[in-house]
């Protein structure tokens, strides 16, 4: 399996809120307990943290104070999940949003990060309406459609 569905089934485990060797973590995902600990600490890059617990009972549990977890429903959850899925996989996405300044508008944006500010989620992502980089927040998507046509990453050189 990639890196990515590694530290995805990992979260997964994890997410029972037990304490979980890191050995046991490695043979559930075949890989090596130097892995298991790497994965950790690029967990805790992108903002979700682990306990670790030493000696004969010692592991991972997640932080019971980790906000990564707090998707308020199933919706959102889904919304999230599909979010990541057009970041991936660079499909532009069509969304109905209710801004505070404009009302509700239709616009195709190009996610490209999925990430939480004050136990909010937001997705930053190019605005073809505002043709710039802006903040979407979630609970604030009413509707959404992943699109079939693909974006270019502006970093992306054409040769």
């Amino acid at each position: 399996m990639s890196k990515v569905a590694n530290i995805l089934n990992m979260l997964q485990i994890l997410k029972d809120k037990d304490i979980h060797s890191i050995s046991s973590l490695a043979e559930r995902l075949e890989v090596s307990e130097r892995m298991i600990r790497q994965y950790k600490l690029e967990l805790e890059q992108a903002g979700i943290y682990l306990k670790s617990y030493t000696g004969k009972y010692g592991g991972y549990k997640i932080d019971d104070n980790n906000n990564f977890f707090k998707i308020e429903n199933k919706v959102k959850e889904k919304m999230y999940i599909i979010m990541k899925k057009a970041i991936v996989d660079k499909n532009k996405v069509k969304i109905k949003y209710k801004s505070v300044n404009s009302g509700m508008s239709e616009r195709i944006i190009h996610p490209a990060e999925l990430f939480i500010y004050i136990d909010k989620w937001y997705i930053a992502a190019f605005c073809e309406l505002r043709n710039e980089i802006r903040l979407f927040k979630l609970d604030d998507i009413m509707e959404y459609e992943v699109l079939t046509e693909k974006y270019m990453d502006k970093n992306t050189i054409k040769k």
